[in-house]
């Protein structure tokens, strides 16, 4: 079929496309007209409409034909079609749903089981009808035959979909030309026209049919998703390649199982025999149990049954006659109403143990209210969804280092269960394990996690069966467990187990040589956890407030690793802003005198190689994006990632070249901690703990909807949020200036709002009636994707016009403008000043720094200002002006140049001019002043205009900060992320 591959059939009407790569042009048709006689041969190209030969389109579709009359010598292309397994399901499916191709949408999404691309067919209301799951060339002529391929452009698709359409002409009667010329179609068009049409046709061409002598012995498989309940086909051509998988529609279920029944006898999944519902409960005490439960079969069928056949109940997994059982996995039959049983109860009838536990599970509501009464021995039997409390035993393995051998008990009321009896059922499938009191449910979420250790169990070098567990993954398993976990064993190896569980390192911190910070009680603890750490080859993220000395900590593990190995100890690697490489050589070269701090930055930068022990590589993000294969040769001993929130976008070449860095441990500093995207705080643990915390589409359907606002009070939501702290928590180092530092001077905030003058009103809402109208239509549209550019660059248009008309029309002349937060501000600068106190203003806008700088010029008030261009050598003499100089009473700064890696504690009072899109980065800024060594109480001042999309953004980040708190904090600057359409909504309103 190569050959054929290239052409499309309709009927009996063959079209050949110029071979793809070529400069031919046109297509070639070969038709065969009714009632005999000879076909027509024709082509479109230039050549045969200027000369009138046989043009090479013609020449080749001549042997084309050749091959396509010896493939179907015995039958014709519609027999050898209609005779195909796709085509009779096609029909049934069409009878069920008659869905036109031009209808039908596609998404091209990512698969479950094995992340390969799907494309996902939706009806017009958004329901899926298909999922197309072949990876192989062919998926390009299943787009372009159901008319889904991209037009245009240099792709290279064909238009097969309008190809069969031209052809489908050639074949119409006079009667259907009539219709057609009106507007209407025949049904066979309307059926040929359909998407399961075009399926199948696809099918046979690509597939073939799998049950025609000698073709590809290809099966379908029926599931029914759980979550859904709709009734799926999946065809596969070996059990490793599934092609397609079909939606049946429900009603059509009946019918396609009966079909493939037919045709495949022997399939055991398909070898289902509806038998009638009311049927399952009709036992009597004649019927034989292995257990005594026949008293709940019949008082099931008195009350319970009723219930079982609630419409409701029965609409989600309801398919015409027939409905699921999914206590029992089995497809029943609905009895017609007036109709006497035709089933009565059985001779034998064995209700399997196994079955008990799901069966009592499904009706504990039920028991519960006495609508059923156990017998012995069942009475006393209970379903264990939580576990009393949970011990390890164990010991470390000698054969590798930070990797253990335990043995885990479960506590079940009397019962004690070993974790390795749980995951040899959890291994066969079991939806519960039996205990002499009841049945584990092995479903329960105390239990989820045991899948990641499923496999693990081996043979121990002693003898006997364990688990073997790397440190990482035992203080995972502590994590998921809902108890304490209880230590057990000889003293020797409870003592390491225990260190390990409380996160402490083998000995306490004693100040190294080489370094001369004095560390205060809160940095000790910070270090010995770093320590922890490192002794077991795990990363982490420190994230304490800005100004609690993560700097000192990171240089304290380091000189702590030197001492204890000298000459084996390093190189190490510090990544970090531009604007900080610096401050670190600085800090490195004053309070680390034992390590060897080495600048690698600038044009002229060099490394040896190999790199010495002690040695501290400093560079920037920037650089290890350019540099990646270069610093990649050397084995570092650690990596701090100062300013990790930098690497939060997974997508990016700066953090692939920090995760393919050959470090053997990875440290995130950051004092902004994650606030807005759980993606983000995923893509950090991946960067320093790979694995951890297991695979992005299960943390992201685990946790996202926890910390969405709204759900907060939700027990699930709550549970979950708990469960995530646990996660991290041995991972995660986080402390604040309140808790820690007493010495500190008060922090005092003031949210300040002003009217917008009557300029600035006009120029606002001219904006949203215009640009704004379009765009509230495209976000409010839920099936349309985020128009994410578009409205940022409109929320930017907007907030420059809160700022100062001067700002939005490029003028930058204060004068000719009026603004309300302008009045504002210079109010709060002239009674700071007046008042003898240092102010730091920030914003994002570079043009506002530079407003701002003109009007101090124009005041006479001396002034500094730093943004993103500023030398690398000129932001420590910048700094150091504003902190010492006297003179010197204001500093102007960027909030992303100005907000990372600089004291300011010279300043008092702090003006956010513009609000940022989360707190995070203005708290970041603001503890550039609110830090140690700073002598005065800090004031706090961000301006917001009322009415407008900042005092509904202020809204926003604040009913935000509180939940995402409790998490893990992260600075987010993408609005996708951030806010929700229903909040880009209000954003994007009128004044």
């Amino acid at each position: 079929m190569s050959v054929l591959s290239r052409m499309e059939l309709h009927r009996r009407g063959v079209g050949v496309l110029a071979p793809r790569g070529t400069e031919r042009r046109g297509s070639a048709i070969w038709v065969e007209l009714p009632g005999g006689g000879s076909p027509l041969r024709t082509c479109n190209c230039p050549e045969c409409k200027s000369r009138g030969k046989t043009c090479d389109n013609l020449r080749e579709l001549s042997e084309v034909l050749r091959q396509h009359q010896q493939a179907y010598a015995d039958h014709s292309w519609q027999s050898t079609f209609e005779a195909s397994v796709w085509f009779r399901l096609a029909k049934l499916a069409y009878a069920g749903a008659a869905l036109a191709s031009a209808d039908v949408r596609v998404q091209q999404v990512e698969r479950l089981d094995d992340g390969a691309a799907a494309i996902r067919v939706l009806d017009p209301k958004g329901r899926e009808v298909a999922q197309y799951l072949d990876t192989s060339p062919a998926y390009v002529a299943f787009l372009e035959r159901t008319g889904k391929a991209p037009r245009g452009g240099d792709g290279g698709f064909l238009d097969r979909a309008g190809m069969l359409q031209r052809l489908a002409l050639f074949q119409l009667s006079e009667n259907e030309r009539t219709l057609e010329k009106k507007g209407f179609k025949t049904r066979r068009l309307a059926w040929e026209e359909s998407f399961w049409h075009r399926l199948a046709y696809h099918c046979v061409r690509e597939f073939g049919d799998p049950t025609s002598p000698g073709g590809v012995r290809g099966s379908f498989h029926p599931a029914v998703d759980k979550t859904s309940g709709d009734f799926t086909f999946t065809y596969r051509l070996n059990p490793d390649r599934p092609v397609v998988k079909l939606t049946a529609p429900r009603r059509r279920v009946e019918a396609i199982l009966d079909l493939l029944r037919d045709l495949y006898p022997d399939q055991e999944d398909l070898a289902i025999h509806p038998v009638p519902l009311r049927s399952l409960f009709r036992v009597t005490q004649e019927t034989e149990l292995d257990l005594r439960v026949g008293p709940v079969i019949r008082l099931l069928q008195e009350s319970g049954e009723t219930r079982y056949l609630d419409p409701e109940r029965l609409e989600k997994y309801r398919y015409g006659n027939l409905v699921y059982v999914r206590e029992l996995g089995i497809l029943a039959q609905l009895e017609k109403e007036k109709k006497g049983r035709s089933f009565r109860a059985p001779v034998s009838m064995k209700l399997a143990r196994s079955q008990v536990p799901g069966f009592l599970d499904d009706h504990v509501e039920a028991l519960e209210e006495g609508a059923l009464v156990l017998d012995e021995p069942l009475r006393g039997l209970e379903i264990w969804k939580h576990y009393d409390a949970v011990s390890v035993e164990g010991e470390e393995d000698p054969s590798k280092r930070s990797w253990f051998w335990v043995s885990v008990r479960y506590r079940f009321g009397d019962d004690t269960v070993a974790l390795e009896a749980l995951l040899g059922a959890k291994k066969r499938g079991l939806p519960y394990f039996e205990t002499p009191g009841g049945w584990v449910d092995l479903g329960a979420p105390a239990f989820r996690d045991l899948g990641r250790f499923v496999g693990r169990v081996e043979v121990r070098p002693g003898g006997g069966e364990g688990v073997r567990l790397s440190a990482g993954e035992l203080l995972r398993f502590e994590a998921s467990t809902e108890q304490p976990l209880e230590v057990a064993g000889p003293s020797d190896r409870v003592s390491v187990l225990r260190r390990l569980l409380d996160h402490q390192p083998v000995e306490p911190y004693r100040k190294p040589r080489g370094l001369r910070s004095e560390l205060r009680p809160y940095q000790v603890i910070g270090t010995d956890w770093l320590r922890f750490l490192a002794e077991h080859g795990l990363g982490g993220l420190l994230c304490d407030d800005m100004g609690l000395g993560k700097t000192h900590q990171a240089m304290a593990l380091m000189a702590c690793l030197v001492a204890e190995a000298p000459e084996a100890a390093g190189p190490f690697l510090v990544v970090c802003p531009t604007s900080v490489v610096s401050h670190w050589r600085d800090k490195l070269g004053a309070f680390a005198p034992g390590l060897r701090g080495r600048v690698y930055h600038g044009a002229d930068r060099h490394l040896p190689s190999p790199v010495g022990p002690k040695t501290v590589v400093i560079t920037s993000y920037g650089i290890l994006r350019n540099d990646a294969p270069l610093l990649s040769r050397t084995p570092w001993r650690a990596a701090f990632f100062d300013e990790v929130q930098q690497l939060k976008n997974r997508s990016t070449v700066a953090y692939g070249a920090a995760e393919r860095l050959p470090v053997a441990v990875k440290i995130g500093l950051t004092g902004t901690p994650i606030e807005n995207s759980i993606d983000e705080l995923k893509a950090l643990f991946d960067l320093t703990l790979p694995g951890y915390l297991g695979d992005d589409r299960d943390f992201r359907e685990r946790y996202d909807r926890a910390l969405e606002t709204e759900g907060a009070g939700l027990r699930e939501n709550r549970r979950r949020l708990e469960e995530l702290r646990r996660l991290i928590r041995p991972f995660v180092m986080r402390r604040r200036k309140s808790t820690v530092l007493d010495e500190l001077p008060e922090k005092i905030e003031d949210l300040r709002s002003c009217p917008l003058s009557e300029e600035q009103a006009a120029l606002y809402r001219r904006l949203i009636d215009t640009q704004g109208a379009e765009l509230r239509k495209q976000v409010g549209d839920e099936a349309a994707p985020l128009p994410y550019l578009h409205v940022f660059a409109l929320l930017n248009q907007l907030k420059q016009i809160c700022d100062h008309p001067a700002l939005a029309s490029g003028d930058l002349d204060v004068e000719r403008h009026r603004s309300g937060k302008w009045d504002l501000y210079c109010e709060l600068l002239r009674g700071s000043l007046d008042g003898g106190q240092k102010v730091v203003v920030f914003s994002q806008y570079l043009g506002m720094l530079e407003i701002l700088s003109r009007h101090l010029d124009s005041l006479g008030v001396d002034h500094v200002r730093l943004v993103g261009a500023t030398p690398m050598d000129e932001r420590g003499r910048i700094v150091d002006r504003f902190n010492r100089d006297d003179r010197c009473r204001v500093f102007l700064g960027s909030l992303k140049a100005g907000g990372t890696g600089i004291d300011l504690v010279g300043g008092s009072v702090v003006i956010h001019y513009d609000r940022w899109w989360n707190a995070a980065r203005e708290d970041q800024a603001t503890d550039r002043v609110h830090r140690m060594g700073q002598k005065r109480a800090v004031q706090v001042f961000k301006l917001v205009t009322e009415g407008t999309l900042e005092e509904k953004i202020a809204v926003i980040i604040e009913r935000k900060r509180d939940l995402l708190d409790a998490v893990v904090e992260e600075d987010d600057h993408r609005l996708s992320k951030i806010f929700s359409r229903q909040e880009l909504l209000e954003m994007l309103q009128q004044v």
